[in-house]
């Protein structure tokens, strides 16, 4: 009797309970949307011979290999990986470029009943083998790298495909630098573009991932020299290279001078310079400390604005459209239902262009609400305030605060300034011209509404401008424009009408810094539905007598 060349092998390669795709009738292609297809079409030569094409033949011959698949029937071949054995029919695997190929040439497994397959995983070879008897295939998170590394070595282009895409699909912030070297390796250069771009576009949230420590030195330089790397501010970067120092000190110290070239020091605050010039690794570079040291004096002698642009440009998305939180209270929930406020002693910056939020600095003051803040290039002046929130009638209910500052955010330094001529609290500023204008508020010397002026250069406070008449219950809104300051105001005039809508009224009033000199505009009752931007408004302003035209 004529014995079975696969009675020695097992059948552990293929189990009915667990066959994904059944009886291959889970969809029917032929009868989709309620309409069937013709099992057969036929067609006319001019030899007046039919020709009959079966359109379900493909289909059903894949379904019958698989069948005998199942039965055990008419296997030809076994398959080896990683000590599993896989019967199947030589024509299915010759189907592939790799087993063709080795099939059809000289090489032993021509002829052998045995192949063996190195340098792939068993499950993957099984996932591809069903995919060659049924068309079908199932890709995983857990999966998708070692059906793909099984896939390009047979040469199986549609699987490869596949994976391509399913990456593509659950492409990341935490696996981007992961699929980046994923799609090198194997040349997919648009899911190679894709997974750079996110790495460069989110850097500041990629460089806290784990999946950053374990970028190579190259790999670091590379995203670091690219025109396009996006951070909120070049301190992101320094953090994150110190995480990635931190990682492994030992075996990346050598590469700390290379790195540091790529680091902007002078978009890098003095805080973090300092930061930087403490980590161990740095400490033992002198060329590294160098450089730390030349940039800090260059911002501690506040070197030329135009000096500092010609040596450094900054990056992608470190913007000047910041809206600055400073201080005030946050409202906790404790025993019995009540509330605590807590002082928040921080100032945030919101960049409106990324709308991320990051921590600049703390208040060096007590008085953490009811402050104004005005900006001006590098500056940020702050001024009053109150040390507790007037909340109820039993307080504590603190005085208005005389306190000034000045914050430096290149240096990310504090300087405290002369103490106001009264304390202030609920007030507005605004810097016109070298001057800082406080408008309005509570006062602790007067129920009157009033001003104050501090002027920059000589670094004390000056005799402010006469104000002009303005209701101290209405509501106000100074701002700076050009060497101007404005003050637009908004009241109730009951006189004007019976309609809340009609008592409104808007005048804008303008203080010329330059010449001392207060203009107004009454705004029309049409305008006062929108925000008034341009001072053109003011062409037809008339000086305003309720005020000096003196600045003192």
């Amino acid at each position: 009797m004529y014995a079975d060349p696969f009675d020695d092998y097992g059948y552990d390669e293929y189990d009915d309970s667990s066959d994904r795709y059944g009886d291959n009738r889970s969809y029917d292609s032929d009868y989709a949307c309620g309409v069937r297809r013709p099992e057969y079409t036929k067609s006319y030569d001019e030899d007046d011979s039919c020709c009959f094409e079966h359109t379900i033949h493909c289909r059903e011959l894949l379904a019958e290999l698989n069948n005998q698949r199942q039965t055990r029937d008419f296997f030809d071949v076994v398959v080896k990986v990683q000590g599993r054995r896989f019967r199947c029919h030589r024509a299915v695997l010759a189907s592939t470029p790799f087993f063709k190929a080795m099939l059809s040439s000289h090489l032993a497994e021509r002829k052998s009943k045995v192949i063996e397959v190195r340098e792939i995983d068993s499950t993957s070879f099984s996932k591809i083998l069903d995919f060659l008897y049924t068309g079908k295939i199932c890709i995983g998170k857990d999966d998708v790298q070692d059906i793909l590394q099984a896939a390009h070595m047979l040469q199986i282009e549609k699987i490869t495909q596949y994976c391509q895409e399913f990456v593509k699909d659950n492409l990341c912030l935490s696996n981007c630098i992961g699929v980046m070297r994923l799609a090198d390796m194997y040349g997919f250069s648009d899911l190679t573009e894709k997974a750079r771009d996110q790495a460069l576009s989110h850097f500041s949230k990629i460089g806290k991932n784990e999946e950053f420590l374990s970028l190579s030195v190259e790999e670091l330089l590379d995203l670091l020299t690219d025109e396009d790397l996006h951070v909120t501010n070049e301190e992101d970067v320094v953090d994150s290279v110190i995480r990635w120092l931190d990682h492994d000190p030992e075996s990346r110290r050598t590469a700390i001078v290379t790195i540091f070239q790529e680091i902007r020091l002078l978009s890098v605050r003095v805080s973090a310079l300092l930061k930087l010039e403490s980590h161990p690794v740095v400490q033992n570079s002198p060329e590294c400390l160098a450089k730390i040291t030349a940039a800090k004096a260059k911002h501690l002698a506040k070197a030329e604005a135009e000096a500092d642009e010609a040596e450094v440009n900054p990056r992608l998305g470190t913007s000047d459209d910041l809206a600055i939180l400073v201080g005030g209270w946050k409202a906790d929930e404790v025993m019995r239902g009540d509330e605590e406020l807590l002082p928040l002693q921080s100032v945030i910056c919101l960049d409106r262009a990324s709308e991320q939020c990051y921590n600049v600095t703390d208040l060096p003051t007590a008085a953490f609400g009811y402050m104004s803040v005005a900006r001006a290039e590098r500056h940020l002046y702050v001024t009053g305030g109150r040390d507790h929130p007037l909340v109820g009638e039993q307080g504590p209910h603190s005085a208005p605060s005389r306190q000034a500052f000045r914050y430096d955010f290149q240096t990310d330094t504090w300087t405290r300034l002369p103490d106001m001529p009264r304390g202030r609290a609920g007030h507005q500023s605004a810097v016109v011209d070298g001057k800082v204008f406080l408008v309005g508020g509570d006062t602790d010397d007067t129920p009157a509404f009033s001003m104050d002026c501090y002027d920059l250069q000589e670094e004390a406070w000056i005799n402010p401008p006469t104000l002009p008449e303005i209701n101290p219950s209405s509501d106000l809104t100074v701002t700076a424009c050009g060497s101007n300051l404005v003050a637009v105001e908004l009241f109730d005039n009951p006189e004007e009408g019976h309609r809340y809508d009609e008592q409104r009224k808007l005048r804008v009033h303008r203080f010329d810094v330059k010449t001392a000199h207060w203009l107004f505009s009454e705004v029309p009752k049409s305008t006062i539905g929108w925000y008034c931007r341009d001072l053109e408004l003011l062409s037809d302003n008339k000086e305003d007598e309720t005020a000096s035209t003196s600045s003192g």
